[in-house]
């Protein structure tokens, strides 16, 4: 099988990470033929804490899924997240000084690299520059200018930027690990590749990716992501809270929280008792799901009270017509969704992947949502129509090719 056909997407998260390995077929709809992760503790919120414990689990899960997939990769999408992920909204416009007025890639090519020189601290660089819509003459909501005929043009973007040297940290990982980062791909925009709709980006809603020690939030309104932020709480804080709350280990309050707890009381039956060791680990002890369910309540409703915070200080409130899609490992908690609903006032859905193909296992687990998502952008129409403009050196090449090839 050539090289070209074969991609692999690697999600480094703060308790596994994760590699999925695709290829191409026929369709822009990848096939998924190797999936593999490792436990990581590498990360500290998303971030990179300790390298060599990082650059051993990506050995370990791109190892795993070569194995399944049969193949061997070289370079790998990586997904990037962290509280220094931020991103704005932009609008930049040039002038089509040809006489014939016409609209060409070099048009795009130049209203994309303005719309990149905006002011920023000097320890940040952009990751995306995500075309939301292009303006001819004052004539909004154009995908796709190139043959249309004006004098202006103009393009509104969502702007992704990173901390440089978190960045770099990250990279310096996936090279000692003995990989190319191909690229860097935003988490939460990549697990959007697989668990929202066209429709849903369209009329409006707000993907939640709930991972161990962070939560990411993309809010996507008319085609485009609009609003990204993070929230440095995840299913690790559950997990601490009923370590400290009935005195035992953290891989038996992993093990108790996966198996019997709840965020929501009426779904469990309160007066059924778990026993378990305690921290000694020699002590046997009993707890009620009901008491399990009041420990971890409070965190649940903590997480989702600072989303709702994110929501509602973004200018997009009140366009979420579509609802909220919950997704990552946290979400799986029992009566998540629930909670969600209830606390953001908004329908909810569990975002399992979808748009892709294979027979491997872990196809439907959303806490391979990103790197699913990751191999998914390298396939997709949101790709060929240059939706994520990378900050990699010569996309615009790249961006010129996948104009002339839609032609």
């Amino acid at each position: 099988m050539s090289r070209e056909k074969i991609v692999a997407g690697l999600d480094v998260g703060s308790s596994k990470v994760a590699c999925v390995i695709a290829k191409k077929v026929e369709s822009d709809i990848p096939e998924i033929i190797g999936i593999g992760f490792a436990s990581c503790r590498g990360l500290n919120k998303g971030s990179v804490a300790n390298i060599k414990g990082t650059v051993k689990a990506i050995e370990e899960a791109v190892d795993a899924a070569e194995i399944m997939a049969d193949e061997t990769i070289g370079e790998v999408v990586v997904g990037i997240k962290g509280q220094h992920i931020n991103s704005i909204n932009h609008s930049t416009a040039i002038n089509v000084v040809r006489t014939d007025k016409e609209i060409i890639h070099d048009d795009i090519s130049q209203v994309m690299t303005s719309a990149k020189a905006i002011m920023l601290p000097t320890d940040r660089e952009i990751i995306h520059t995500i075309p939301q819509e292009f303006s001819v003459d004052g004539q909004k909501g154009i995908e796709d200018p190139i043959g249309l005929q004006g004098s202006h043009l103009s393009v509104d973007v969502h702007i992704v930027t990173g901390v440089k040297s978190y960045i770099n940290n990250l990279q310096k990982c996936v090279n000692d690990a003995g990989f190319v980062c191909k690229e860097f791909v935003s988490n939460i925009l990549a697990a959007g590749e697989v668990t929202v709709s066209h429709e849903e980006k369209k009329i409006g809603c707000v993907l939640i990716d709930m991972g161990a020690q962070t939560t990411d939030i993309a809010i996507y309104f008319d085609k485009s992501s609009r609003y990204i932020r993070e929230i440095a709480l995840g299913g690790d804080d559950i997990t601490s809270d009923i370590s400290h709350g009935l005195r035992t280990s953290a891989a038996v309050a992993k093990d108790i929280k996966e198996k019997y707890g709840s965020a929501i009381t009426s779904l469990i039956d309160a007066k059924e008792e778990i026993t378990y060791l305690s921290v000694d680990g020699r002590t046997q002890k009993t707890v009620t799901r009901k008491t399990l369910c009041d420990i971890i309540k409070p965190r649940v409703e903590e997480i989702l009270s600072f989303v709702d915070d994110e929501i509602t200080r973004s200018p997009y409130k009140d366009l979420i017509s579509s609802g909220v899609i919950i997704t990552g490992g946290a979400c799986q908690l029992l009566g998540m969704k629930d909670a969600c609903e209830e606390i953001l006032d908004l329908p909810t859905i569990i975002g399992i992947p979808q748009y892709i193909r294979g027979s491997v296992n872990g196809l439907a687990d959303p806490s391979f949502a990103c790197a699913i998502g990751l191999v998914k952008v390298n396939f997709s129409e949101l790709e060929r129509s240059s939706r994520y403009i990378s900050k990699k050196p010569g996309w615009f090449t790249k961006l010129k090719k996948l104009f002339e090839d839609a032609i």
